[in-house]
């Protein structure tokens, strides 16, 4: 049987594969995501402003420039270490936190 063949079968069955999950997972996360997306648009006009590349951020940062990658397309849930370093590397306050 096709691949095609095959997918249709199993949509006809009500298995819908990888999307249903993909979907019910962003659901659950669309407040982070949103979070992170705003961060990933503060890091790029600032990466922008002060003509920094994703691989010199990366450096900085001592990450990869996949890392790099993950986080301006705004879909990494980021953890308070690699937002601190985003602040000390560009030199901006992403989150203000009141002591």
């Amino acid at each position: 049987m096709s691949e095609i063949r095959k997918k249709l079968a199993a949509l006809s069955q009500g298995k819908t594969g990888n999307a249903t999950e993909r979907i019910k997972k962003r659901r659950q996360n669309e407040a982070w995501l949103k979070k992170s997306k705003a961060i990933a648009i503060m890091v790029l006009s600032t990466l922008r402003a002060k003509s920094i590349s994703h691989t010199e951020l990366a450096t900085l940062m001592d990450v990869s420039p996949q890392q790099i990658g993950k986080i301006v397309k705004g879909t990494e849930n980021l953890t308070i270490e690699t937002i601190t370093k985003l602040e000390d590397a560009l030199g901006m306050i992403l989150i203000p936190i009141a002591a």
